[in-house]
């Protein structure tokens, strides 16, 4: 039985020593890391033709000139084939809007055969006041023409109202309803103070404490015939006093 039991206890103590090898040496602090790779490098994304990229910047350019001023309509149906099916509502906004932004990334443009190109375009419109009321995607499909592009093909993909009723709904449920008229009052005339194109959305009414009303908003501007917009959360703080709702001044 002893002799049994000591070959047990080696082979035991063989199968340790493998499974448990030396460890490895560390690493000082002066050798440099590993560089892991995995997979490929991925390849540079396909730079826009700027000649593409103006085409689809004259076009919104003249739709946005055109729902500011309506008589300006037929300078950007110049700028369609006539396989686009497109009402003045398409084109420059329904009655009262305003294109007021209009954006698109150098890779959402793709190449086509036949000198054709496809680019989506996200577009935001607001009311005569400022306020937006409308965003949407269009597809448009663009072909040469006379040594520059005109759109051969445009769809709506996606569209939003931009309705508000749920904000009075709860402004009325708060009592506050003076307090966010203040701040619909405020805000249209921020963007009439403003030396490029302005819009405004007005997203919930929040109480604050006693007698103060917080209003998340976001405020956006855009260069006229540009594409792109800058857009801030820019909250508006109100306190009910004497003299009615009062907006505070931001804090720094």
């Amino acid at each position: 039985m002893p002799a049994v039991t000591r070959r047990n206890s080696a082979m035991i103590l063989l199968a340790f020593t493998i499974a448990c090898p030396a460890p490895a040496p560390r690493a000082s602090a002066s050798d440099a890391p590993a560089e892991i790779r995995l997979g490929k490098r991925a390849a540079p994304s396909p730079t826009a033709n700027p000649a593409t990229i103006r085409a689809v910047e004259r076009f919104f350019a003249a739709r946005q000139s055109a729902s500011l001023d309506r008589t300006r309509l037929a300078a950007a149906r110049r700028l369609i084939t006539g396989a686009v099916r497109a009402d003045d509502a398409t084109l420059a906004g329904a009655t009262g809007q305003i294109l007021i932004a209009f954006d698109f990334a150098d890779g959402a443009i793709e190449q086509l055969t036949s000198g054709r190109f496809r680019v989506t375009v996200y577009l935001l419109f607001a009311d005569r006041q400022g306020k937006v009321v409308e965003s949407r995607d269009e597809a448009l499909v663009f072909t040469s023409q006379g040594g520059s592009y005109v759109c051969a093909s445009l769809k709506n993909t996606s569209l939003m109202h931009w309705d508000s009723d749920e904000v009075v709904k709860g402004a009325a449920r708060l009592k506050a309803s003076q307090a966010l008229d203040r701040a619909d009052e405020s805000l249209k005339q921020w963007t009439q103070q403003q030396n490029r194109l302005a819009a405004y959305s007005i997203e919930d009414v929040f109480p604050a404490g006693i007698g103060r009303i917080m209003i998340p908003c976001l405020k956006f501007t855009a260069q006229p015939g540009k594409r792109g917009y800058d857009v801030v959360d820019s909250p508006i703080m109100i306190r009910r006093g004497p003299r009615g709702y009062q907006i505070e001044p931001p804090a720094n």
